[in-house]
């Protein structure tokens, strides 16, 4: 088992909080005080809770591969946290998704979100059903953020979380966006592609970046008939390293680009109870008590490929996001 690590807790001076975060009609309010979905910057809170997280622990989709494991726990007085222990070796989706559990347990330790202990034990990225069965990709909350094509757009989609949009002149992308990347023209079976948080850009020797944090291997890759590093340090004098930390990838590496945005954690329980009454309607039981909710698109493309057009019809992705235009000169 890979090295676990505890939950990390968001501190932060209330002075950055307030620059923010809306605190209209809150007087003294504390960092990310508990107020309604428009009034909190979850993309601070996720870059928050990167600059907490470790760095490394190795990269792997073999059979190394460690999930992240989490914990609901009752701490009396009718109270339930969460605990979340990252999984190394590490790959894209786990890192990412152990990053929105971190984001999960923050909340809902704080006390800003109220799940119950079933729902909480949902969100654990478990591999087997209750009834021993496996589980794959599509099926479950970690299959779904796991799957191909957009495993993030589709969670914030049936959570109720989040929007997701296409940007590519990144015009609206903000740093603290899930973003999904693709290498390939490919959606699917066929496709390669990987999924991070959007850092921003940067120049490295005349070439445009685009930077993230997320887990990676890095390697070497032939471009412009010659060798050379498959990732690049995010700052000058880094490195990358293998597994979770910050890196760049040439845009001209990249074919096409979801990001992902959070922008109401308060609808994630009942965006939970919906998926198991829709797990319920289907025949397949509770959510973690028999067979879990099942996207049948993002299952389907185990196997098959579809097209980028088709995962814009699914999960609601934008290719004009007016709905970010009052966002556009938020903090980046």
């Amino acid at each position: 088992m890979g090295t676990r690590f505890p939950v990390v807790r968001i501190v932060r001076a209330l002075a950055t909080a307030v620059a923010l975060v809306s605190c209209a009609g809150i007087a003294n309010a504390g960092p990310y005080s508990a107020r309604r979905c428009a009034g909190v910057d979850y993309n601070a809170m996720v870059l928050d809770i990167i600059a907490g997280l470790p760095t490394g622990g190795g990269y792997s989709i073999g059979s190394d591969f460690v999930a992240p494991t989490l914990q609901a726990h009752n701490v009396g007085n009718g109270r339930w946290e969460l605990r979340v222990y990252d999984g190394h070796p590490s790959h894209c989706t786990s890192a990412t998704y152990a990053l929105f559990a971190h984001l999960v347990a923050t909340l809902q330790n704080d006390g800003r979100i109220n799940l119950t202990p079933d729902q909480l034990r949902t969100l654990d990225a478990r591999q087997r059903a209750a009834d021993g069965t496996q589980l794959v990709d599509g099926q479950g909350l970690f299959g779904i953020f796991n799957s191909n094509g957009a495993g993030a757009a589709a969670l914030f989609k049936h959570t109720g979380v989040g929007m997701s949009f296409r940007d590519d002149k990144l015009a609206y992308a903000r740093t603290g966006d899930f973003l999904k990347m693709f290498w390939n023209d490919n959606v699917g079976a066929s496709e390669s592609g990987h999924q991070v948080v959007y850092l921003g850009q940067r120049q490295v020797d005349g070439r445009d970046m685009i930077c993230f944090w997320g887990s990676q291997h890095q390697r070497v890759k032939k471009r412009g008939g010659r060798k050379e590093q498959l990732y690049f340090p995010a700052k000058a004098g880094a490195k990358v390293s293998n597994g979770y930390g910050q890196a760049c990838r040439p845009r001209s590496d990249i074919k096409d680009m979801i990001f992902s945005r959070i922008t109401c954690m308060e609808h994630l329980s009942a965006g939970l109870d919906t998926m198991q009454a829709q797990a319920n309607a289907a025949g397949s039981g509770p959510i973690g008590v028999s067979r879990p909710f099942v996207d049948e698109f993002l299952y389907s493309l185990r196997r098959k490929s579809s097209d980028q057009a088709t995962l814009d019809r699914k999960y609601d992705i934008t290719t004009v996001p007016s709905s970010l235009a009052n966002l556009a000169a938020a903090p980046r």
